[in-house]
């Protein structure tokens, strides 16, 4: 059982990331947890390197536009 003053952490797959950093639905919300600090977000080099490789495909150019933000912004931010 965790004090009330601890946070529940979770690793995050690469795949759900995207999502939740470009699009609507449970991985955003997920995200939104992180952000206000109800979830620790655990990682590692090895994720972050894997979603560096994904986000930079092409398919991503004109959903990061629409969604006015860039690959570097997205990945600070998880970072």
């Amino acid at each position: 059982m965790r004090s009330a003053d601890s946070v529940l952490r979770v690793v995050i797959d690469t795949n759900v990331m995207l999502s939740g950093l470009l699009w609507h639905g449970a991985p955003h919300v997920l995200l939104e947890h992180v952000r206000a600090g109800t979830l620790g977000l655990v990682s590692s080099p090895a994720i972050l390197a894997e979603l560096e490789n994904v986000i930079a495909r092409p398919k991503f150019d004109v959903i990061l536009a629409r969604s006015n933000t860039s690959r570097e912004i997205a990945l600070a931010e998880l970072r």
